[in-house]
């Protein structure tokens, strides 16, 4: 199992940030899933479920490729590079953003259930902005992510972010679909690939299956009302 890639490739931060200071005034909002963080941790979609801006959720949606929930924004067509960077990756792309961590702020460790390779569904992390003084932790591993680096990280194992720092750390976060082109990329020998053992993830507690129900709901399709319908009907009992 792959725990994480850091690409040979290297994206143009001044130009990332220079589209993201135009972005300034846009709304920001505040991260869907308020259970794990403290301070301000924001976003700001590119593309997200049917190209609404008020709409953060990210699902891990590889099995609902046909209903074409997920679209491009209006804020997209303003970063022309940003769109270069995401075009880059030749996968079928579900929801993107910009992340923003507020200094002071911190992401508590957690899990993303079923988000990696090996599963068929990816987050790609570009950094636009940081500091010395931020850590993201994988499974331990502080990963040193400087600005216009690209990264693959398995997000099913446990990670947090603690932004020490005085300023914010924004990240371009492209998530997407396995595909040929992307296993023939993940295989070049020029990246930095560490791997590990599979490991045993611990199984979605009630809480964590509710928000995925009530974040496949707010998909408004066919599909997405089924697996929420089937998921309700196999809740374990509260309490």
């Amino acid at each position: 199992m792959i725990k994480y890639i850091r690409f040979d490739q290297q994206f143009d931060a001044a130009r990332l940030q220079q589209e993201v200071a135009r972005l300034e005034t846009a709304e920001w909002h505040a991260h869907f899933n308020r259970r794990d963080y403290e301070g301000d941790w924001t976003t700001l979609q590119l593309r997200s479920l049917h190209g609404r801006l008020e709409n953060n959720a990210a699902v891990q949606v590889g099995t609902m490729r046909g209903d074409n929930a997920f679209r491009d924004t209006e804020l997209l067509a303003q970063c022309p590079y940003h769109q270069e960077v995401i075009d880059f990756f030749q996968i079928e792309k579900t929801s993107v953003r910009l992340m923003k961590l507020d200094a002071g702020a911190i992401i508590r460790p957690h899990h993303d259930h079923n988000l990696n390779y090996e599963e068929g569904e990816v987050r790609l992390h570009i950094p636009v902005m940081t500091n010395p003084q931020l850590e993201f932790y994988l499974e331990a591993e502080r990963l040193p992510m400087a600005e216009g680096s690209c990264w693959y990280l398995n997000l099913s194992l446990e990670h947090q972010v603690i932004n020490a720092g005085p300023t914010p750390r924004v990240h371009l976060v492209i998530d997407g679909l396995v595909n040929d082109w992307l296993r023939a990329y993940f295989d070049e020998t020029q990246h930095q690939q560490v791997t590990m053992a599979a490991p045993q993830p611990p199984p979605p507690s009630r809480e964590d299956q509710l928000l995925i129900i009530a974040q496949l709901r707010l998909m408004q399709t066919a599909t997405a009302e089924k697996l929420a319908d089937e998921m309700q009907a196999a809740l374990p009992p509260a309490g």
